[in-house]
């Protein structure tokens, strides 16, 4: 590593607690909102507004959220996309803040001192109730509410790249702008940052996401960063990258990160004329962390400069996922995933998690709690409550089903589970004993039929049901059915015992894995329940035969209907996984050249690039994939194409 690395310690745990500001700064803060103040009260009228709004606009300034599509093309996409939740997730508490400053006013106890990002307003139940699937939205209007700053393309080609720097950059004139992006959509985030910075030279571009975690780290022992070779930082010091393609990265539990950055820029921002530079940003930042505090998590922010790359490590208390505000206050659910039905429609479905990572340790998986680094939850004091209370408030939103994103639903705790399931079975007796159409729950007045109607799904892992005894097993599916779950995703991954032996999830190895696979499938069939699985190519150990084993035995298991879905899948390498480094693949991955041959076959995989698959499989062996899952296993192979993405012109 040539590039100077430089470690701000300010917003480590031992060293906030025992700062102040000085009367320096006080002084600087109540200078500039007595500036934004005078500015207020000068700033032009839009006609279109009332006075409050015009306000709000004349102390915000814009911002546009971008999740970073996988695949540059639509074409033969099978994935059906769902909402953005990493996304939805990385921006709740910077999101909630904003809108808690325009509640507040320019106060004392605001959120942010003076200008802040235009977050302003929720989105109301009418606008939920008019989006479509779309995730390209309409941008016109002079004040955005929350959902409208997010731009998810879902592909990206010549054509959405246009729209979106000709269009959207255009219409929006973001100050800042924030892409998420896993690694098989970092070459396209990075496209998408050099569009940003091509049509709005000044602008701060923002980068994390599920690549970011994965690439940098910061070791608590040496008090250094640690690099993957396959992340940007990396490529930006090998000249690769150029070094101003972004100004900031932030990884790990970003959710109070963003936060920081987001009123450090506000900060850092000229009050007149709304400009900034991150080098202002990080004066503030090193001048001001006793305003922000000490910041629950652990995560990571770091400036690309040309003279260094400045670290700042935030190390704070635990972080409990349910004192985050949930990620549908601020934007629509537009999803809808053909496993759950209404009435003969797809439901509008909403996505849930309640844990941040798996207690598995798979070694080709990316969301092993050792990779994410650490495992949180909804606290189990009062976890099951606000879990509740948060399937409510979705419902109240539009929803009508929900599929829980978690890796293992609660952990893999069956304690939770249950009480989980039981709290919610109380909520449906209450709906179903009610005389009135609607009834008040946790402060959310629904109507009883939505909640009775109401359907959801959640992912499990076999050896979860098959490592206890069939009572313990058949206690937890019976009451994820009562409370009308309908829909179980499990990952069989391979039924080779060659290949699975390993991986974590075969844990306990005292019977063949086939004959456990099918025993927790006929648990969860027995309770009612259905059951999608994901099948994953080219593990350690895969062979021409292990591949036919696999696809056989899957095709017994669908015809048998111990399955209804299935979803043939090609490994492929993770900057920070165990089977990246034992197959030494750690040097080789690209995840930044613009151009790759995606085409047929990996095409017809989610995440499958040539330079990234699994080096166990020939591009012959993913073809005989392709035709042999499509051939075998028919309709109830998972292969729901996306829709074409829609431009607002082409509307």
């Amino acid at each position: 590593m040539e590039k100077n690395i430089l470690i701000h310690t300010e917003y480590m745990n031992q060293l906030i607690e025992t700062r102040s500001l000085t009367d320096e700064h006080k002084k600087q803060l109540a200078s500039r909102k007595d500036a934004l103040h005078k500015q207020i009260a000068e700033h032009p009228q839009n006609e279109q507004l009332t006075v409050e709004e015009n306000h709000w606009l004349a102390r915000s300034y814009p911002v546009l959220a971008v999740l970073a599509p996988v695949m540059s093309t639509s074409e033969d996409k099978i994935e059906f996309p769902g909402d953005p939740m990493c996304l939805y997730n990385a921006l709740s508490y910077a999101v909630d803040q904003s809108v808690q400053a325009r509640e507040q006013g320019i106060a004392t106890d605001s959120a942010y001192n003076d200008l802040c990002p235009q977050w302003g307003f929720h989105p109301s139940l009418a606008y939920r109730a008019s989006v479509d699937d779309n995730g390209i939205r309409d941008y016109s209007a002079p004040l955005l509410n929350t959902d409208q700053t997010v731009f998810d393309p879902r592909v990206w080609n010549k054509k959405i790249k246009g729209y979106f720097s000709d269009v959207i950059l255009e219409q929006v004139q973001p100050k800042v702008v924030l892409i998420s992006a896993v690694s098989p959509a970092h070459r396209y985030a990075l496209d998408i940052a050099r569009t940003v910075r091509a049509k709005l030279p000044d602008c701060i571009i923002i980068l994390g996401g599920r690549h970011a975690d994965e690439t940098v780290h910061f070791d608590d022992a040496t008090k250094q960063l640690r690099f993957e070779p396959s992340g940007l930082l990396t490529k930006v010091d090998e000249g690769v990258v150029e070094e101003n393609i972004v100004d900031f990265l932030v990884a790990g539990q970003g959710y109070h990160a963003l936060d920081l950055l987001m009123k450090s820029i506000s900060l850092a921002m000229d009050i007149q004329t709304k400009t900034v530079d991150v080098d202002s940003v990080l004066a503030v930042m090193t001048k001001y962390p006793p305003l922000f505090g000490l910041l629950p998590g652990r995560s990571l922010i770091v400036s690309l400069r040309p003279d260094a790359f400045h670290a700042f490590p935030l190390s704070g208390p635990p972080l409990d996922l349910a004192t985050l505000p949930s990620p549908y206050k601020a934007f629509a659910i537009r999803a809808r995933f053909p496993i759950f039905e209404i009435e003969d429609r797809v439901a509008l479905t909403a996505h849930m998690m309640v844990t941040n990572s798996c207690p598995y340790h798979c070694f080709f998986c990316s969301e092993g709690s050792t990779i994410v680094g650490g495992f949180l939850s909804f606290r189990e004091d009062s976890g099951i409550k606000k879990a509740l209370t948060r399937v409510v408030e979705y419902i109240h939103y539009g929803a009508e089903a929900i599929f829980f994103d978690d890796s293992v639903f609660w952990g893999g705790n069956i304690g939770l589970i249950v009480n989980f399931c039981q709290g919610w079975s109380k909520v449906r007796k209450e709906a179903q004993e009610s005389t009135t159409e609607e009834i008040e729950v946790f402060g959310y007045k629904v109507n009883r039929q939505r909640i009775l109607d109401f359907t959801w799904g959640a992912q499990l892992v076999a050896d979860f049901l098959a490592s206890r005894s069939e009572e313990q097993a058949l206690i937890a599916l019976y009451a994820m059915r009562d409370a009308r779950c309908t829909y179980i995703y499990i990952g069989i991954e391979s039924m080779s015992e060659q290949v699975i032996q390993h991986v974590h999830k075969n844990v306990n190895r005292k019977e063949p894995w086939d004959a456990r696979v099918r025993r927790a499938l006929g648990l969860a069939r027995s309770a009612g329940i259905r059951i999608g699985s994901s099948v994953l190519f080219g593990l350690e150990g895969e062979t021409q035969e292990t591949i036919m084993e696999t696809i056989d035995k899957v095709e017994e298991l669908l015809a048998e209907d111990l399955l209804s879905i299935a979803s043939p899948n090609i490994l492929t390498y993770h900057p920070n996984t165990e089977i990246t480094h034992l197959h030494h693949m750690e040097d080789k991955l690209d995840y930044v050249s613009p151009n790759i041959d995606n085409r047929p076959p990996y095409v017809f995989f989610e995440e499958a690039f040539p330079a990234v698959v699994s080096k166990n499989l020939s591009e012959q062996d993913i073809w005989y994939i392709h035709e042999q899952t499509k051939l075998r296993w028919g309709t109830k192979r998972n292969s729901n194409p996306m829709p074409p993405v829609m431009l607002r012109d082409e509307a």
